[in-house]
């Protein structure tokens, strides 16, 4: 059972990371960890693992992680230090803190408040079964009740271009303020 949901999660990612990388035109994508086979199409997928990740990685129009707040406390400096790779938009996918039986971690609100310091929130998606109707779906914020409590992923999709000059000052002053921080 544990193997045949893991498959349909893997499905169910790389089909995002597909329809994100279409989406904003990505011809280039890091990631931090496998997304399984069938992601490439016409695009480069580098594969950097989250302890690589160094600033010698070169950008790339996409960048995707998949559960960056499981990586402890220092959860919101990796996904800074992510969305600086990312030349058009990250794809942050995390385990569901709204889910029924969660694991400890952040919750939604907590992660989406640096999404959005990072950049702008153009998605989020729930990703999981619904164990009522049997079947495994990509559900699109708002979602009901039910998608909310037992999905098992969630996705955000965070344009990292700045558009004005006040975004990027804010940008200027989130690095400035994080790098002063002990």
């Amino acid at each position: 059972m544990t193997a045949h949901r893991d498959r349909k999660n893997q499905v169910a990612v790389r089909g995002v990371v597909d329809r994100v990388a279409v989406a904003y035109g990505a011809a280039t994508v890091l990631t931090d960890a496998e997304l399984g086979s069938g992601t490439a199409g016409s695009r480069e997928v580098l594969v950097v693992p989250a302890s690589a990740w160094t600033s010698d990685v070169e950008p790339a129009d996409l960048v995707v992680t998949l559960d960056a707040p499981a990586a402890g406390a220092g959860w919101e400096d990796y996904l800074v230090m992510l969305a600086k790779q990312a030349r058009k938009v990250l794809l942050v996918f995390a385990h569901n803190a709204e889910r029924i039986g969660r694991h400890a971690g952040p919750g939604t609100a907590a992660l989406a408040r640096v999404l959005w310091q990072i950049g702008r929130v153009r998605e989020h998606t729930y990703l999981g079964s619904l164990p009522l109707v049997g079947a495994y779906e990509v559900v699109r914020v708002p979602a009901g009740m039910l998608v909310r409590k037992t999905a098992l992923l969630q996705a955000f999709v965070v344009d990292t271009v700045p558009r004005t000059p006040q975004a990027r000052r804010r940008l200027r002053a989130l690095e400035e303020a994080r790098s002063e921080d002990p």
